[in-house]
Order: C-alpha cells, then structure tokens, then sequence
C-alpha cells in the first residue's frame, strides 16, 4: 500500500500568511483533510502531520514522513505577496529534487492548471527545510494568494475540484489510479467502470460501478486472480481477496504471447495503479511495455515478465 504525507503548512501560534480574518493555516488544513480524504478512499494510507490547529516544528514534519517510509510527501500553503495583483499557483520542490519529485510537481501543477487557476507560475526549485529534510520525493503546492480576492474566489469556489484533481495527481504519482486522468478530468474512470463490471459479472464481485478505484475494487482483483489460480491451476487458495505467501506462490509466470484472464486481470491491475492498457486478455508489445514501466517504478527487475514480484506489487 502506497503511503502519502500530508502536510497542512503551518498551525497553532503560527497563522502563516493573513488577510484580515482569513488564515493561510486554516485553508492548508481544510485542503490538506480534504484531499487526505479522497486519498483514503482510493486505497491510500495517508499521514498527517496535523489534523488540528496546532504548531508542528519543521524538522518534525520530515520526522514523520521518514519515520513512516512515505513514497510521497506534500505540504500545502497559499502565497502572499505585498503587492495584491500578484495572483497564481505554483508547486515547489527541493534545488537537488530527485526525478520523482520532479515529475509528480509538474504533474500536479498541470492539473491544477487545468482545472482553472488565474495564472500558472510553474515548478520552482527552492531550499526549504521540510522538502530539504525529508527523504520522500517531496513538494510544496502554494494553492493561490491569500492577499488576492480572486485567488480567494477561485479556492472557495473551486475547492472541491482542486481537491479531487490534487488527489488524483498525487494518486497517479505514486501509482493508483484514483479515477479522472490526474490532469483536471474529474468524471469517474470509464475503463474502471468497466473493470468493475466485468468483476461483477466474471467474479460475482457485486461492486458498485462508479469508476472510482478504492480498496474494495482491489480486494475484488485479488479475489479474482485466486478463483483463477484455482480454476486453472488448481492452487487451493481461499478467495480472501489478501494477497499473502500463498497467492504469492501459486502465481504463474505471464510473457508476451501469455493470453486468457490472467492476463486480463494483469491489464486491469496495471491500469488502476496508472499503467495504461488494452484490456484485450492478450499479453502483447504494449502490456510488455507497461510491465517494464512497472518494474522500473516499483524498483523491480524491468524484464517484462509479470511474475511473484510484479503482480505482489500490483496487488498491494
């Protein structure tokens, strides 16, 4: 299971940025809850570093995302600036940032300004201690200016698109699809409906088809590759839906050529975690490519085999 930092910047004796009545503390938090929400839903263990109005020392937010071995960590501010025309989004990360905190900024930057921003102020390299200090990939979204009205209109108004959008980008960078593309399409996922359905209708899965990837369509994908392993291997497994030791060992290598359901079932797992596939049931160049990138991704051999290994990491 992916795990997410979330970070609501600031807290406590600590307002951050302030115009008039308004508290860049109290909107990092409402962003920051609301997007660790939608997170959740999607399978995603999710770590705050507050939940609460109250202060949190720099290092100890890195604390805890290292203390928690997160594959991401993201802190949320809003801008000030002493001139109230400055207006925008912008995403930042650490002067030396690592590729994957590189490109899960700029995704997210892009799907923020997709959704509507008054202006794109880009991916920024700075040194700040909690994306200095913490070994996830980590970033920092300043969601708008706090001291510009539109800004202001725009995070009030649109706050639940940004936050579905934030949690779909964030999702697809650690591997999970949480339905839309994580580029500002908040619709549900129409190919995850149809996973789902085909769940229903193959499995008896009895899932709702809503298009949202969460943890019970996961549990059904695990359920379906065990009634598999049985039904055509004979593997003896109870269909729990846990991907244990035993699963583990009953799974059957699957190569280019490979064709039937296992496959499928290879195709719908690598399209929920972002690996977009042809769920057609035949392991061909392109499915062999996405393993790789799977692989690649999750630390693995890059052969294009999808054994024990890459279908554990599917499935967890």
């Amino acid at each position: 299971m992916a795990t997410i930092v979330i970070d609501a910047g600031h807290g406590g004796y600590d307002a951050g940025a302030v115009n008039g009545t308004r508290f860049e503390k109290n909107d990092n938090l409402r962003m920051a809850l609301a997007v660790g929400e939608r997170l959740q839903k999607c399978g995603i263990k999710v770590v705050y570093t507050r939940t609460s109005d109250v202060f949190v020392p720099l290092l100890e937010r890195s604390r805890i995302s290292n203390n928690n071995n997160a594959d991401l960590f993201v802190s949320f501010h809003r801008n000030s600036a002493s001139n109230p025309i400055a207006n925008g989004v912008e995403t930042l990360v650490y002067i030396n940032a690592s590729n994957k905190a590189l490109q899960a900024a700029e995704a997210l930057q892009q799907a923020l300004v997709n959704a509507g921003v008054q202006s794109n102020r880009g991916v920024k390299r700075v040194n700040l201690s909690v994306l200095r200090e913490t070994n996830a990939p980590a970033i920092l979204l300043e969601l708008g200016f706090i001291n510009n009205e539109q800004d202001n209109v725009l995070f009030d108004t649109q706050f639940n698109t940004y936050a579905d959008v934030i949690a779909q980008s964030l999702a697809k960078s650690v591997g999970v699809n949480c339905g839309g593309s994580g580029n500002g399409d908040t619709t549900p996922n129409a190919t995850i409906r149809n996973i789902q359905s085909t769940l229903n209708a193959r499995y008896g899965a009895g899932l709702s088809v809503d298009g949202i990837w969460g943890p019970l369509s996961q549990k059904a994908l695990i359920r379906a590759l065990q009634i598999e392993l049985n039904m055509n291997y004979g593997a003896g497994l109870i269909v729990d839906g846990i991907f244990g030791p035993r699963t583990k060992a009953a799974i059957r290598n699957l190569s280019q050529g490979s064709r039937g359901n296992l496959v499928w079932i290879l195709q719908a797992g690598l399209f929920v975690k972002g690996f977009e596939t042809t769920l057609d049931s035949i392991f061909g160049a392109n499915t062999a490519n996405q393993v790789r990138a799977f692989q690649t991704a999750n630390g693995l051999i890059a052969d294009g085999i999808a054994g024990t290994n890459t279908f554990e990491a599917l499935m967890r």
